[in-house]
């Protein structure tokens, strides 16, 4: 991102010589990665945790939708399968939403010194659990949807927020996103959508929402709060502490403004 930043800010069309794009770190946008192949760069997706490795990637010869929307098929030393999000033994078929699960030749041992770390890592079948949620592709390509602890309970309705921040991320005023909950005394969290860049300052929430709407959003996941920051809490990695955002708005450090989709009109575009 801070790339494509930076190569906006000196007009330059082309990162000079470089063909091959190395990206993770976290779930990576789709428009980001289409910006490097609209200049003739070749982007391999990839995911991983320090507990086994860069597994999963994508290949050279991979179509575009599959470098854009998926972290690949990986190689032949580690192998994926996704179980259920409530019966970690339980594997869910190609298609279905559940935990990451792996093994092979790239995966640890376990914790050193933290045997109960380890057992609640692992199930009973022997694959390691990653903590992110994910789904698998009739060829086998791995798609990331977000972390297990990030899901948001809107009143019993599962919320992925990965899904909202990679549309919102399409917005051209929006560079970085972070949809988080903030607590609600009904229906116990409601989401909020948090964004930076240069003019998002100036964004109309409703806007936002006729924006996110147009990119395929569903009504039932529309965040409910919006809020312009000028910069992230980050871990030494660059991921974005969403913990920590959603610690400053119980905090009052920041004050996210509610907003509410109600249709096309709501946001005063083509309505009286």
């Amino acid at each position: 991102m801070d790339l494509l930043a930076e190569q906006k800010r000196r007009g330059a069309e082309t990162l000079g010589s470089v063909k091959v794009f190395f990206m993770g770190g976290s779930p990576i946008p789709r428009a980001l990665a289409e910006s490097y192949l609209a200049q003739g760069v070749t982007p391999q997706n990839v995911y991983g945790m320090t507990e086994n490795s860069a597994h999963q990637y994508t290949h050279p010869d991979d179509d575009t939708e599959t470098i854009c929307a998926t972290t690949g098929r990986g190689g032949p030393s580690y192998e994926v399968r996704i179980f259920d999000q409530a019966e970690r033994d339980r594997e869910v078929p190609p298609g279905t939403v559940g935990e990451i699960g792996g093994r092979g030749a790239a995966l640890m041992l376990g914790y050193f010194d933290n045997q109960a770390a380890t057992e609640d890592s692992f199930n009973r079948d022997g694959w390691f659990l990653s903590g992110d949620l994910g789904q698998v592709d009739e060829r086998g390509n791995l798609k990331i949807v977000g972390r297990l602890k990030d899901v948001v309970n809107r009143g019993g309705h599962k919320i992925h927020p990965a899904r909202i921040e990679v549309l919102a991320m399409r917005h051209p005023a929006i560079e970085k996103a972070a949809a988080f909950p903030v607590p609600d005394e009904r229906l116990g969290e409601k989401v909020c959508l948090a964004a930076s860049g240069a003019q998002v300052q100036s964004l109309d929430p409703q806007a936002v929402l006729t924006h996110l709407d147009r990119e395929g959003l569903s009504k039932y996941d529309m965040p409910e709060y919006f809020i312009a920051v000028e910069s992230f809490p980050l871990t030494a990695s660059g991921k974005i502490l969403k913990r920590e955002l959603a610690q400053w708005a119980a905090d009052g450090r920041i004050r996210p403004t509610p907003v509410r989709w109600g249709g096309a009109s709501s946001s005063g575009e083509g309505g009286e």
